[in-house]
């Protein structure tokens, strides 16, 4: 009988593990959809369905929006199916891309520092504060913060700790991107490239993107400080 239930747990602990991937999947067609419309995990910007359809691309949001959520409705069954497997691993998913995400958006402004202080300075909100010269220090301070705490969500215990300080980040991304939007100010957002002015489209999906993965966020900063190897210990 014992046999047989450890079997059962087996088969539904690789049940859920399959579940997750495609729920990965799922969450990474929806970033991409929504942050990079011409990447390889990307549909709509492919040549054959824009022949048959021209105005495809302008639905990678409502794409990417629909992928995030399928994301979220496969996490139920996946828990449902072996909840203590799945809790772990959706901790160790949303590390490594939450983390590993900020590591890449750092890498670029840290080596073009003075395009980024002129693509902060393009929001206008330390202009409207008085408070100028605030933009190079920002952009040489900012980046720096996205890198460490980025590697520290993955690599150090300290989970809590680099999920709030991340968690404030996106706070700050969601103020800029509605300030910018606001005010009517067609800028990219200035988290994975460095160029200038852009369709105000630019900002929504920048937007939309940072609240969706703002509450993953929260969720790591609610849990328990630990190695990634840790996560695995009983």
């Amino acid at each position: 009988m014992v046999e047989c239930f450890e079997k059962n747990n087996i088969k539904r602990t690789i049940a859920s593990a399959v579940v997750l991937l495609i729920a990965t999947f799922f969450v990474a067609f929806g970033v991409a959809e929504i942050s990079f419309p011409e990447s390889i995990l990307t549909f709509t910007d492919h040549d054959w369905l824009l022949d048959i359809w021209p105005k495809a691309y302008r639905y990678n949001i409502h794409l990417g929006v629909a992928a995030c959520v399928i994301c979220g409705l496969l996490v139920i069954p996946a828990i449902k199916l072996q909840k203590d497997f799945a809790i772990r691993a959706l901790e160790v998913l949303c590390r490594f891309g939450i983390g590993g995400m900020f590591i890449f958006a750092s890498i670029f402004k840290i080596q073009d520092p003075h395009q980024f202080a002129t693509l902060v300075a393009q929001y206008q909100f330390f202009s409207a504060l008085h408070m100028d010269f605030v933009n190079n220090f920002f952009a040489l301070v900012y980046p720096q913060f996205e890198l460490w705490f980025g590697l520290a969500m993955i690599f150090t215990p300290f989970v809590k700790e680099s999920a709030f300080a991340i968690f404030w980040m996106f706070v700050s991304f969601i103020i800029a991107l509605a300030w910018a939007l606001w005010n009517d100010l067609g800028i990219t957002c200035g988290c994975f490239e460095l160029e200038g002015a852009q369709d105000k489209a630019e900002a929504w999906t920048s937007l939309i993107r940072d609240l969706i993965l703002i509450w993953p966020t929260l969720w790591l900063a609610m849990r328990k400080n630990r190695s990634l190897i840790g996560i695995w210990k009983k």
